[in-house]
This record gives structure tokens, C-alpha cells and sequence, in this order.
């Protein structure tokens, strides 16, 4: 319930809608009633073979004859109480007690009495001038009526539920929406920890589970109480004595309903979280079947599906079985419901009596008609309740849907702007890490891993090109991570221009630095779009300009449409080295006083390398570089200003290419392994 509050917030620009719906359901309401309502007079026509005119007319005879029994009565105990009075008998005494309760019991049949008579009268003077003498035009005008307010019913339900499509629509649109815009500005460990699959689980399938929440909520859930309502009024005009033993086992059904939904909840969202783990599966499948097919591996990417697949199909099975016990459960609960009512009303139509045991539980006696009535009137009371029971689970499923999606909105996240941040300049100092030590978390706490980067210290000038080594997973990217606060260190700072990161703005911070990435990530859009994605506001000029000196230009022109070529799905029209030359070419635009160039060559070709190498070559000078290698070239080393060598997490040396030599035994192993001699020709 906590959830579907929170869901207020999305729903109520759309208020004005949700108040049409419910009006919708009201008049769907009354119809459903109105339609129930028309069986007495049609078992009245069809069964008793009963004119309708006089069975009016027996009627207000009949409701002569009360009133008159009952003014009769009331004189009588009026006189009763009269004597007692004159003989001055005590308020208190028995006798008199009930003497003022028969005459109470009197005056409220009377009332009874001429309330039933003003009624009949009223019905012979309003409706009974319509209604044709023959019983068969009768029934075919009743049997019309009913067919027409079904049809305007259906229609009016027909609107409601495109109404409320339309607002689950919105709303689920707006609540993707602030979903996306948090997403955006999550840290990315905790991003990374649900992966693509996780989130793209709860843009998709839980989305769509939620968007059928909403549409129960706003039609079904608000037009099958309020047609059970009409039901219930109905049967209270009956005979509201038998209606109120059915209405005593609503508060049985409610904590039933309740139950039920908690472990319904409960297993649903074990459901969706199972259905990530597809999402997951078929994502690592897609984006890698080039592998796939190159090891002919394809049976084991299905036997992963058919695993994680099968986890899924047992918590959907334990879903569909809580849901189908529930079904019978809910409705056995109506039939007895409907049971108590209907069977002491058998026997007081049978014995034509109005207690049972000596409880009164009809103001008359009932006839068959009124009986049958009723019957019906309790099975339309039972057929909304059916469908709100069905409904039910969908609802369930909606809410542990929907609060996944907001365990991922009200979710903080660990990189935050400071509360006051303090004016930045252009870089132009230095860049400290003091006694940096990082973790990343992990999902599982049992499985937590060591440090990433520990105690580490490294102070780099303006201007300097720093080459950082090492082997796979010595926390080279780690450590240039921390710069534009993708992760916080768990202990020590970093500072650039002696301001520790953490009390600058996150947007100015990030604006200084650009970044050329191993895994380069292009766009589905032009090249110039590409290009400019990190400087919106460039010109056509300055993006040829940046073109030209990453060496992008021949390669461009001899494209059919040019910078407005379409580079396809993460670039998957260009060859590695083009796209690492695009991501160049857009760091050279965004002119950043940082740069960070992580394995920016490990695509590129020899040719492809030596002119990237000869673009930095010039490019590198008035800004701080980072640059992250397995290993050194001959072209690296023209405009390497120092190299720093780190290894499980520790800085181990820092110095020039000679000094390490000489003195730095993992870095001379570095220099001289086999991808070394590559890079030499290169």
C-alpha cells in the first residue's frame, strides 16, 4: 500500500481523468443494479404469469390493508399505555416497559406501512402508464430495456478502459522517465552492480507489470466495488436482515485477501528478480555472438537460458499456484456468504413465516419473486467480487514491480554535489593522490574483495604526461577513475589545485577532463554528432578542425555521406581504429585541461597507433595526461614526461623510461615482453 501511495505523485496530473473514470464507474454501477433489479418483474410475468398492473394494484390493496392493521395496532397500544398512565403505574415497572416498546414496534410497522403504500402509488402513477397491459409485450419491453442498459453498460466500460489506458500509459511514461533521469545521475558502482539487464528489467517487465496495476486500479478495482455496492443496497431494499448475515463474512474475506497478498507480493518479486537473470543471459548472448559462433559454443549459451529459464518458470509455478489456490478459496467464501442469506430465506418463503427461532428476519412475508431476487442480487454481488479476486494478483504483482522501480529512485547515490562547492578555475597546478585505498563492493558480503588500490601516494605537475603500467588488474584504471569521481576513495583524497574532488561540482570537475577509453563508446548518430557529444555547442568548423588532428579527415571524405554519415550501433560500421580516432577527435574538441587516455591505442593498427601517437604528440602539451598502457612504445616515449608503475594496487616506482630501466625490475619485464616488440615496430 506504501508503494501505491507513493504512486499519487505520478497519477495525480491526471486526476481529472481518474474523476471521469470513477464517474464512469458509478453510472456502470447503477446499470449493473438496474439490470438485476428487472428480475423481479420478469419472474413476476414469466413464472407467476403475473399482470403486472395488478399485481401493483394487489399491492397498494395490500398496503391498504397494513395501514390500517397497523393504525389499529398503534390505537391499541396507545390506549394500553393511556390506562397504564391513569393508573399511575411506574415508568420503570415491566409492564409499562413493554407496553412502550409494542406501541414503538407499532408506530414503526405503520411507518413501515405507508412508506410501501406512498411507494406503489407512486409507481402506479409514474411507470405503470408505460407498461403495456399484455403480459408478452411486457416481458419483451423488460427483456429490451435490459438489453439496451447492457449495451450502453458495455459501451461505458469500453470508454473507461480507454481512459485509463491512457493514464497508466502516462503515468508509467513519467515514472520510466524519472527512473532514466536517476539512472543517469546513480554512481556507477552501484549501476555496474545491477548491470544492463537489471535495469533494462525494470524499464520493460516491470513496467509493463505496473502499467496493469494501474489500469486494475483505476477501472476494474474502482467499477467492480462500486457495482458490488449497488448489489448490496439492492439486497438491503430486499430485505436487509438476511443481506447483513452475508455482509458478516466480509471482514473474514478482507484478512484472507490480506494474506494472500503478502505471500503473493513476496513471490512476485522473486519472480522479476529471476527474470533479470534472463535479461541477463540473453544480453551477454546478443552482444556476444561473434564468439559465440566463432567457438561454436551456442549449446552452452543454451543451456544457460534453459537454466536460468527454468529458475523462473519454478517462481512463476509457486505465483500461478498461490493465485489458483486463492481463486477457489475467495469463492467458496462468497457461495457460503451468499448461502446464509439465501437458505433461511428458502424456509421463510416455504413456511411462509417471518422468524426463525424467533428471529425476525423479513418485515413480511417474503414471496418467491423476492426471493429469487434476492438470489440474484447476491450473485451479482459475488461475480464482482470474482473479478476483483482475479484482479488481485495482478495488483500484488504491480506493487513488488513497482517497488523495484522506486528501490532504484529513492536510492541515494554514494557521488554527490557538495552542499556549497567552491568556485573552480581551469586546472592548472596539480593533482594529488594522498593515501588513496579503494574497494569495490561487492553483491554478495561473503564475497568481498580485497583492495583495489591500497595506500596509494602520487603527485603529478601541470602539464606533465604521465604513462601509468602495469599488468591486468594492478589498479591502473581504478586509479583514473577516482578523477572525475566515477568512485570515491574509501580512505585518503584526491585533490586537483590543492581542492580535494569531493568539494567541487561535479559538472565543473568533469568538464575539465576528457576521456578516450579501451572500450570506446560511439553512438547510433553521425559522425558529427559523434564528435561533438562532449562540446554541443561547436561549430562544423571546429569539429573538422579536431577531425583533421586525429588524422579522421581521409577517412571521413571518402564516406559516402561524410560527417553525416550514420556510424550504426556503438559504431559498428567503423573499424576499431576509426572509432578510436573518433573518440579522440572528440576529446580534442572538448579542449579539457585533463586528459585521461585509458588503452586509447589497444584497437588501433601500427599505422593507426603511430598517427594517434603523433596527434598527442602535439595535443598533450598545456594540459596533465594520463596515460594507461600494458606497455611503452618508441612513439609513447617522445612525449612521456614520466612513468609510473603499479602493482596490485601499489604505486612501486615512478620515474623516466631510463631511470626504470635501471632500477625497476617489473617495468624492464614490462618493457621487453613479447606486445613490446610489437609496439616497437609500430
Amino acid at each position: 500500500m506504501d508503494s501505491f501511495q507513493r504512486l499519487v505523485k505520478y497519477v495525480w496530473p491526471f486526476r481529472r481523468q481518474l474523476l471521469v473514470s470513477i464517474m464512469l464507474g458509478v453510472v456502470v454501477a447503477i446499470l449493473w443494479g438496474a439490470n438485476l433489479s428487472f428480475a423481479f418483474p420478469v419472474i413476476k410475468v414469466l413464472l407467476e404469469r403475473k399482470n403486472l398492473h395488478d399485481y401493483v394494484a394487489e399491492q397498494i390493496d395490500h398496503a391498504d390493508e397494513d395501514v390500517r392493521a397497523a393504525e389499529t395496532a398503534v390505537a391499541r397500544h396507545d390506549k394500553t399505555v393511556q390506562e397504564l398512565e391513569r393508573a399511575s403505574v411506574p415508568p420503570t415497572d415491566p409492564e409499562y416497559v413493554k407496553a412502550l416498546q409494542s406501541r414503538a414496534e407499532a408506530n414503526e410497522s405503520l411507518a413501515d406501512a405507508r412508506s410501501d403504500h406512498f411507494q406503489m402509488q407512486r409507481l402506479q402513477a409514474v411507470v405503470m402508464p408505460f407498461v403495456p397491459q399484455n403480459e408478452f409485450q411486457t416481458l419483451f419491453w423488460l427483456l429490451a430495456i435490459v438489453l439496451a442498459a447492457t449495451a450502453l453498460k458495455g459501451f461505458l466500460v469500453f470508454l473507461q478502459e480507454v481512459l485509463v489506458g491512457r493514464i497508466a500509459e502516462r503515468t508509467v511514461m513519467a515514472i520510466r522517465k524519472d527512473l532514466f533521469s536517476k539512472v543517469l545521475k546513480m554512481d556507477y558502482q552501484f549501476l555496474s552492480h545491477q548491470g544492463t539487464s537489471g535495469l533494462m528489467s525494470r524499464f520493460t517487465y516491470d513496467g509493463e507489470q505496473l502499467s496493469q496495476g494501474i489500469v486494475l486500479l483505476g477501472g476494474r478495482l474502482i467499477r467492480e466495488p462500486l457495482k458490488c455496492l449497488s448489489c448490496m443496497f439492492l439486497a438491503l431494499y430486499i430485505n436487509w436482515r438476511l443481506t447483513l448475515l452475508s455482509i458478516f463474512f466480509f471482514p473474514l474475506l478482507g484478512l484472507f485477501l490480506y494474506k494472500f497478498g503478502d505471500l503473493l507480493k513476496k513471490a512476485s518479486r522473486r519472480m522479476m528478480e529471476s527474470m533479470s537473470q534472463i535479461y541477463k543471459v540473453l544480453e551477454e548472448s546478443f552482444s556476444g555472438l561473434k564468439a559465440i559462433i566463432a567457438f561454436n559454443n551456442q549449446s552452452r549459451h543454451e543451456q544457460q537460458f534453459s537454466q536460468q529459464y527454468e529458475k523462473y518458470f519454478n517462481k512463476a509455478m509457486k505465483v500461478v499456484r498461490i493465485d489458483a489456490a486463492a481463486k477457489p478459496m475467495l469463492e467458496l467464501l462468497g457461495l457460503a456468504a451468499m448461502f446464509v442469506a439465501v437458505f433461511p430465506g428458502a424456509y421463510l418463503v416455504l413456511r411462509g413465516k417471518e422468524h426463525v427461532y424467533g428471529i425476525r428476519l423479513s418485515s413480511d412475508v417474503m414471496s418467491s419473486a423476492e426471493l429469487a431476487t434476492l438470489y440474484f442480487v447476491l450473485v451479482g454481488m459475488l461475480d464482482p467480487c470474482r473479478k476483483m479476486s482475479s484482479g488481485f494478483s495482478k495488483l500484488k504483482k504491480s506493487a513488488a514491480a513497482l517497488d523495484r522501480i522506486l528501490m532504484v529512485i529513492d536510492r541515494e547515490s554514494q557521488i554527490v554535489d557538495p552542499v556549497a562547492p567552491k568556485s573552480t578555475q581551469r586546472h592548472c597546478k596539480s593533482i594529488r593522490f594522498e593515501d588513496v585505498s579503494f574497494r569495490y563492493e561487492s553483491k554478495d558480503a561473503k564475497a568481498q574483495r580485497g583492495l583495489a588500490l591500497e595506500h596509494v601516494d602520487l603527485d603529478v605537475k601541470f602539464g606533465e604526461v604521465i604513462a601509468i603500467v602495469g599488468q591486468n588488474g594492478c589498479g591502473k584504471s581504478t586509479l583514473v577513475n577516482l578523477l572525475p569521481r566515477f568512485y570515491d576513495p574509501e580512505n585518503g583524497q584526491v585533490l586537483i589545485d590543492d581542492t580535494p574532488l569531493t568539494e567541487l561540482s561535479l559538472s565543473d570537475l568533469r568538464d575539465q577532463i576528457g576521456f578516450v577509453t579501451q572500450e570506446t563508446m560511439l553512438f547510433d548518430d553521425s559522425i558529427f554528432e559523434n564528435i561533438r557529444y562532449g562540446s554541443p555547442n561547436a561549430t562544423r568548423t571546429q569539429v573538422e578542425s579536431a577531425a583533421r588532428r586525429a588524422h579522421l579527415l581521409e577517412i571521413i571524405q571518402a564516406l559516402p555521406q561524410g560527417f553525416d554519415t550514420v556510424i550504426g550501433d556503438k559504431g559498428k560500421e567503423l573499424s576499431g581504429g576509426q572509432r578510436q580516432r573518433i573518440a579522440l577527435a572528440r576529446a580534442i574538441l572538448k579542449d579539457p585541461a585533463i586528459l585521461i587516455l585509458d588503452e586509447a591505442t589497444s584497437a588501433a593498427d601500427a599505422e593507426s597507433e603511430s598517427l594517434i601517437h603523433e596527434t598527442l604528440n602535439s595535443f598533450v602539451k598545456g594540459r596533465t595526461t594520463f596515460l594507461i598502457s600494458h606497455t611503452i612504445s618508441n612513439s609513447l616515449l617522445k612525449f612521456v614526461t614520466r612513468i609510473v608503475v603499479m602493482e596490485r594496487g601499489h604505486v612501486i616506482a615512478s620515474g623516466t623510461h631510463d631511470q626504470l630501466l635501471e632500477t625497476c625490475l617489473v617495468y624492464k619485464r614490462l618493457y621487453n615482453s613479447p606486445a613490446r616488440v610489437i609496439g616497437k615496430v609500430a
